[in-house]
């Protein structure tokens, strides 16, 4: 797999490209909230950082947020 660091970059950077297109921000925005509101419950954290601390303390979330932005073609390999 992907070094944790370099996806962590990727789904930022997308999320950032896709920020105007109203429903692919939806999906980024409701997959955060699932995901990365269990690391960072304040929400006060960068997106890059939300996703490593995630994939610390939750490996099997982030693999699976990680699939969901794939299958949703916003997140290359």
């Amino acid at each position: 797999m992907e070094d944790i660091r370099t996806v962590a970059m990727k789904i930022f950077n997308s999320y950032e490209d896709y920020y105007l297109d109203k429903e692919k921000r939806k999906i980024f925005e409701d997959l955060f909230d699932r995901y990365l509101t269990k690391v960072d419950t304040l929400g006060n954290m960068e997106i890059y950082d939300a996703v490593i601390k995630l994939a610390q303390q939750s490996r099997t979330d982030y693999e699976v947020m990680v699939k969901t932005l794939r299958e949703q073609a916003l997140l290359t390999e």
